[in-house]
């Protein structure tokens, strides 16, 4: 087998483990739950790696929120959740605040991942997928957009470049 080939080897490989990971994920008894926009997002309770518990819709109140479902075995949530980042330290100051809920992983999982890329805001745990299935998630990345008013403005399934990311939250805040 030539070095080329064994290269196309691995990453069809690779993107057939992404592709199966997201069937297992929407196959992991997610009931239908579709979320229009309009909708007052889900409420869940949460911990973060800290300790910390979040609340939602409470402690959603007068704040524009970026709720971005994520694991550390999908790509396009691990590309995204470095330009959340900048967008939180950016807007921050504006009233935006930006959750990473990571699904069905631990805190080793996640702790391991957001020091690897120094992320600052607040990332949660739901290591049973109870909140992800809550908000209809069958897929990742899932990020919802929710304004001021507490209601989802916008909602994404899938990859999203910075530039949509940075619009949607410059449009919900």
């Amino acid at each position: 087998m030539t070095d080329t080939t064994g290269k196309k080897l691995a990453v069809r490989c690779a993107v057939l483990f992404v592709l199966l990971s997201c069937l297992v994920t929407a196959a992991n008894g997610a009931e239908r739950v579709t979320l229009k926009i309009g909708d007052p997002p889900p409420p869940f309770s949460l911990q973060d790696t800290e300790g910390r518990t979040v609340t939602a819709p409470g402690d959603f109140r007068g704040k524009t929120v970026v709720v971005h479902f994520w694991a550390d075995w999908c790509p396009y949530c691990l590309e995204e959740m470095p330009v959340l980042d900048n967008l939180y330290r950016q807007y921050g100051k504006q009233g935006l605040v930006v959750y990473a809920v990571n699904v069905g992983q631990g805190l080793a999982a996640a702790r391991a991942y957001i020091n690897r890329v120094n992320i600052t805001y607040p990332v949660l745990l739901d290591p049973e997928g109870k909140t992800a299935k809550s908000y209809g998630v069958l897929g990742l990345p899932r990020t919802f957009f929710i304004d001021r008013k507490g209601t989802i403005k916008y909602k994404l399934l899938g990859e999203a470049s910075g530039d949509t990311l940075r619009k949607l939250v410059l449009k919900t805040l």
